[in-house]
């Protein structure tokens, strides 16, 4: 035990300065250790489809440049735009004591290294490629400025629709006759689709050009000489066409002045690729004739009657729904009516002596079936005197009366009057064939012809007129 102690006492001071030594040695090292951590930078290899750029401080700088490339391209005023290709960036960790990337080198490097493709957009008309167009904001003037052709109307799309008022002296003298038209819808009649891709720049479409392509119908040549016999009407008639498209195409002809040998131009033109459907909604004041109320009288003879009180017009407010195909009317309907005034009824005393051939003045529809495509007034610009019905083919005497007029018409083509010996009169025109002559009397519901496309029609139908003391009265107000 002594030995011991007297062991450590000798060596105590040489031992604890070793082991100070070891201390310091040990602390010194680990101080260089971690300066050399401190300083120890990690960068990046960059590769661009396995291919070397360079070396990057910060990935954040390439995902950078690449996001300002593409935005300059999508910005850029140029004919054609272009897009990056879809090149792959890779990056693999490094460390290094006090390294220092030349950022602006590698990006220098990568700028110069990525490709481009030129993009744009395809317009599709039912699934077929017709053009393409520098962008999508091209490609929205094109179509809207297709559809702007055909829409004429100056209303704005949507517009809602209030009641037409009228003044005290306008409901006193029925002269308010204001008009409302509201689009209420622009189509196309084709599937249309646009999209943004990569394209051949050289085939870029010139917008104009694509214009008119999408615009413009395919002529179809066609002439027909005129033979012993023909007119007008008849050609219209053999060709399923109107008068008005005869005359249309050939300005040269007046008075209905035909001759044989002459040649007639019935061109016509496929409609255009791309056609436009518009649905307006037309809001008018228009008239209500006074219905007639008859009362009996055994003292009179059938034939004989008396006014015993005038009736008076009255006002009711019409909304149509109007569908037009590149412009042109094609369907007409009317969707709601609200009545203003209500007119008042003309009472007749009447005899009820019967006399054959005399009408009762209460029309049934000439008509089975009916649907009525066109109706009488004021039409934009022209005047449809009468109501166009479809439906079962066999026409009727709308009633009982006598045939004053049995034959061919001008523009009523194939048709019959009958006179109802009552002061009024009903036309029919168009018919196909005639199954009554003139001098006839005819009973109220019995056939007097087949409905047809003769005349100046666009197609098969019956016109229909009612006129009252020779005055031309809407058929509406009596059927």
């Amino acid at each position: 035990m002594k030995s011991t102690i007297r062991f450590v006492n000798q060596y105590r001071v040489p031992m604890i300065a070793t082991v100070l030594g070891i201390i310091a040695v040990a602390s010194v090292a680990f101080g260089a250790h971690k300066y050399v951590e401190a300083n120890t930078v990690t960068y990046y290899n960059v590769m661009l489809d396995g291919v070397s750029v360079g070396e990057i401080s910060d990935q954040h700088k390439v995902e950078q440049l690449i996001a300002d490339k593409a935005a300059q391209l999508k910005k850029a005023d140029t004919p054609v735009l272009a897009e990056l290709d879809k090149q792959v960036v890779t990056y693999s960790d490094e460390r290094a004591y006090k390294k220092s990337p030349d950022d602006a080198a590698t990006l220098d490097r990568l700028s110069s290294m990525l490709t481009t493709h030129s993009v744009g957009v395809t317009v599709k008309v039912d699934g077929k490629v017709v053009g393409v167009v520098r962008d999508q904001k091209t490609a929205d003037a094109l179509l809207q400025r297709v559809k702007d052709k055909y829409v004429t109307v100056n209303t704005k799309k949507g517009a809602e629709v209030q009641t037409l008022s009228l003044s005290a002296d306008d409901k006193d003298n029925n002269v308010d006759k204001e008009v409302q038209r509201t689009v209420t819808s622009v189509t196309f009649v084709e599937k249309v689709a646009t999209q943004m891709g990569e394209i051949d720049g050289a085939k870029l479409s010139d917008p104009n050009e694509l214009f008119k392509v999408l615009t413009k119908g395919e002529p179809v040549p066609r002439t027909y000489t005129v033979k012993e016999g023909d007119c007008v009407g008849c050609i219209a008639s053999k060709f399923n066409i109107s008068g008005e498209f005869i005359y249309k195409n050939n300005p040269w002809i007046k008075n209905d002045m035909i001759k044989v040998g002459d040649v007639i131009d019935l061109s016509t033109e496929k409609p255009p690729i791309l056609n436009v459907n518009s649905t307006e909604q037309v809001v008018q004041i228009e008239t209500i004739d006074p219905p007639i109320e008859y009362k009996k009288s055994d003292d009179m003879k059938v034939g004989q009657s008396k006014v015993i009180s005038q009736g008076k017009e009255g006002q009711q407010q019409v909304i149509y729904r109007i569908l037009n195909r590149n412009g042109e009317e094609i369907e007409e309907e009317i969707v709601d009516r609200k009545v203003i005034k209500a007119a008042i009824p003309t009472i007749i005393i009447k005899g009820t002596k019967v006399i054959r051939g005399e009408g009762t003045g209460k029309f049934i529809w000439p008509v089975s079936g009916h649907r009525i495509t066109s109706y009488l007034g004021q039409r934009w610009g022209r005047m449809h005197a009468g109501i166009d019905m479809v439906g079962n083919s066999n026409i009727k005497a709308a009633d009982d009366g006598v045939i004053i007029f049995a034959g061919y018409k001008g523009e009523l083509g194939n048709c019959i009057i009958i006179d109802h010996r009552n002061g009024f009169q009903t036309v029919y025109g168009h018919m196909k064939k005639l199954k009554a002559k003139k001098g006839q009397i005819v009973e109220k519901g019995e056939s007097i012809g087949v409905m047809g496309s003769t005349g100046h029609s666009t197609g098969t139908h019956l016109h229909f007129e009612v006129h009252r003391n020779g005055k031309l009265k809407n058929p509406l107000s009596y059927l």
